[in-house]
């Protein structure tokens, strides 16, 4: 279990932070998260989402806080709402510039392989969040990102051995090809479901 909690933007956001994290101990996964259970209703939230290893069975808590009231996280919990993962221009605290980056290509993939379009729209809309999270980690005029944004050793390796992964002008010219996020929300690709999904992206070579 987490010490300290780890400040997220949303309730998506604290699944997506599973979703990219290894398991504690036996380094693989994915991590499954239960429905999240908040602890008292002072402001922000801090909540509790037990995770469960998907490769080794092992089980561990992971402690949140993130903004807005107990109503409403039990609103987004439920399903009947949708929020986007972020929407301030801070960049995350908790997800790197690499983890977003793999967070996008293996939710896109999905996407291509949906074969109802419905969830299909709705992974297109959650992997273009990822690309909006990760380009918010950049500097104007500069390429690359800093190494600031960079939290994990994993993602200080996947820069060294991939760096054209992690181009501005890559990135931008991906986000391009998608439609903005206003017009996926006008459009309904957003899904009442909650994200849950576990990705392996960590054993990608």
């Amino acid at each position: 279990m987490s010490s300290q909690p780890l400040e997220a933007h949303s309730l998506a956001e604290t699944y997506l932070y599973l979703m990219a994290t290894r398991c504690p101990r036996c380094g693989q996964g994915p991590l499954r998260g239960a429905d999240a259970r908040p602890e008292g209703d002072e402001r922000p939230i801090r909540l509790r989402i037990a995770a469960t290893c998907g490769s080794c069975g092992g089980h561990g808590e992971y402690r949140f806080t993130v903004p807005g009231s107990v109503a409403s996280l039990r609103a987004r919990q439920a399903g009947s709402a949708a929020a986007r993962v972020n929407p301030s221009s801070r960049p995350s605290q908790i997800i790197d510039v690499a983890q977003w980056i793999v967070l996008f290509r293996m939710i896109a993939e999905a996407a291509s392989r949906a074969t109802d379009k419905v969830e299909a729209r709705r992974l297109g809309y959650e992997a273009a969040q990822c690309l909006e999270e990760a380009l918010k980690f950049y500097e104007e005029g500069n390429d690359l990102p800093p190494d600031a944004a960079l939290f994990q050793e994993s993602s200080r390796e996947m820069r060294l051995t991939n760096p054209q992964e992690f181009s501005r002008e890559r990135l931008m010219a991906l986000r391009g090809r998608l439609p903005t996020l206003d017009l996926m929300e006008a459009e309904r690709f957003v899904s009442r479901r909650s994200i849950r999904r576990e990705w392996k992206f960590w054993r990608r070579k």
